[in-house]
């Protein structure tokens, strides 16, 4: 039911080294809404899914909702003074209850009228109130949404009923209410209408503080050119100066930002204006505002290496076609091997934004890039392992059995190539019925490949797995996950932070730890930990 089910968890102590190497702070004006949710976010293409959740209908009222009242990039910047503090959580958590409160009245009040990009019906939106109204206990109050703003705010504060926002304690019991992936899905719109530092204190709530989680590594996003819609997003420069104004002078925590680079926009500005260098963000980013490395999305319509195909799907294709991604790419990874900068990857079947491209994720892909001698020296992290369903289907560079597999034979041959744990839900949810299949499948890659542990990185992909009805013990179930591994101490430490260490440059006297140390030599958290750097090795 909406209102949920109270959960025990234990909160774990940890190493004051871990590091979550992989996690986001936009928010709902950082991304096309509408081609965001309905070509990606909530398709799963292994498990069948609620079909109201992947209904137009239910995708108006996210929009509704993750519009509302979010601020730009802009507008959060200017309101950025020297040392930067969140609202308290529950001043927090009351906005978000606010602007669900009035995204759900702005659905009712249009039931029945157009919005771009989606093409729904009356009878399917009103489907959608009668949903979550019976879901929160309160089936009366759908009925009168229509005429009394005030029921919109009766939903929502239902849907937030018994909200925990107390910080967590290492070792202590704690609670959180677990709702529906619908009911929770909701929730996730209310927080993405934050401003990105009051997402970012969210995730510091969850799992950071003494104890627990001191850096975080946020990775910016640029989707824009691959989505059939036409909306109006924040600028990738403006996302880049307040992110970086927000790793400065947040103190809480340590924020290590990875830059987007989208290689069909690189085309595109390319055959627009030859003068334009369209590695300028990311040269920016990482050489002058202290941002640790650049994110790359190939199932946005990518491959890693060796593109060729058609593009159909996208608003605009370079005229030299997809080969011209090829050479925008391998511009990027030179200048990142020249200047050692870490790339992250996206190594998932999901978020595909045209037919078939979530297999363009797939780490044969850059297997072939990394046999490239110009390539080898590429310092890479290629995200989400775990899942063991991913795979391939005949294409340029297939897997031959599961993508996991194929990742474990890869860290033997590659020195330098590195995953993560970000949305390990498989293995941490505890009522997970592929839990036990996942954990023994991964045994038996530790057995086959003993690389797999210096190169395993722990990351929560927040706020994505905010969507997720148990997020709040993802931090306990990946510890949980670790111990049934059977690694021990030192392990697991090298898998919570060490690894990530030497993923990162911190561990040697090079570009990137250089610039870091520029960028970071007076914040407190990077003094504690990187000043004294032995532990990485």
């Amino acid at each position: 039911m909406g209102c949920g089910h109270v959960r025990h968890f234990f909160q774990p102590e940890v190493s004051r080294t871990t590091i979550d190497i992989h996690t986001h702070f936009f928010n709902g004006r950082d991304v096309p809404v509408v081609g965001f949710l309905k070509q990606t976010v909530i398709r799963d293409p292994h498990a069948p899914v609620d079909q109201d959740m992947v209904s137009d209908a239910f995708f108006k009222l996210l929009k509704a909702i993750l519009l509302i009242n979010t601020p730009t990039a802009h507008a959060e910047l200017e309101h950025i003074g020297g040392q930067v503090t969140p609202a308290p959580p529950e001043v927090i958590l009351a906005r978000d209850q606010e602007n669900v409160a009035k995204g759900i009245t702005q659905f009712a009040h249009g039931v029945g009228r157009e919005t771009a990009g989606l093409t729904t019906s009356r009878s399917a939106e009103e489907a959608i109130l009668d949903r979550i109204a019976t879901e929160v206990g309160a089936p009366e109050l759908r009925s009168s949404l229509h005429t009394m703003r005030a029921q919109g705010s009766a939903l929502a504060n239902r849907i937030y009923q018994t909200a925990r926002s107390e910080r967590q304690v290492p070792g202590e019991e704690h609670e959180y209410v677990h709702r529906s992936p619908l009911m929770q899905t909701i929730r996730w719109a209310g927080l993405l209408t934050r401003p990105r530092l009051d997402i970012l204190a969210e995730l510091d709530r969850l799992y950071g503080g003494p104890g627990l989680i001191r850096v975080f590594s946020p990775s910016l996003v640029d989707f824009g050119a691959w989505f059939i819609t036409e909306e109006t997003v924040t600028p990738i420069e403006d996302q880049i100066d307040l992110v970086a104004a927000i790793a400065r002078r947040y103190t809480d925590a340590l924020v290590l930002p990875f830059a987007p680079f989208c290689p069909l926009r690189a085309a595109l500005e390319r055959e627009d204006n030859p003068q334009i260098d369209p590695l300028r963000h990311v040269k920016r980013a990482v050489l002058e505002l202290g941002f640790a490395g650049i994110k790359l999305y190939p199932p946005m319509g990518f491959r890693p290496v060796g593109n060729a195909s058609s593009l159909s799907w996208v608003p605009r294709k370079p005229q030299g076609g997809a080969a011209m991604l090829d050479h925008e790419l391998e511009a990027l990874y030179l200048w990142c091997i020249e200047n050692e900068v870490p790339i992250k990857a996206h190594a998932n079947n999901s978020i595909a934004a045209g037919p078939n491209t979530g297999s363009f994720a797939d780490p044969a892909g850059w297997a072939e890039l990394l046999r490239d001698p110009r390539f080898r020296n590429l310092q890479l992290n290629l995200a989400h392992f775990g899942g063991f369903d991913e795979t391939a289907p005949r294409g340029l560079f297939p897997s031959p059995g599961d993508w996991e597999e194929t990742l474990a034979d890869m860290v033997e041959e590659f020195p330098n190539l590195y995953f993560d744990l970000g949305y390990w839900t498989e293995a941490t949810q505890s009522e997970s019925d592929q839990r036990a299949r996942v954990i023994a499948r991964t045994r038996v890659l530790f057995d086959r490949s003993p690389q797999m542990v210096e190169r395993m990185m722990y990351g929560s992909d927040w706020s994505m797995i905010g969507r997720e009805p148990g997020h709040p013990a993802y931090l306990a179930g990946v510890l949980s996950a670790l111990k049934e591994l059977g690694l021990d101490e030192a392990a697991t430490e090298r898998v919570m932070g060490g690894n990530a260490g030497r993923y990162l440059g911190l561990d040697r006297n090079g570009r990137q730890r250089a610039r870091l140390n520029a960028a970071y030599a007076d914040h407190p958290v990077y003094q504690a930990i990187f000043d004294r750097w032995t532990w990485i090795r």
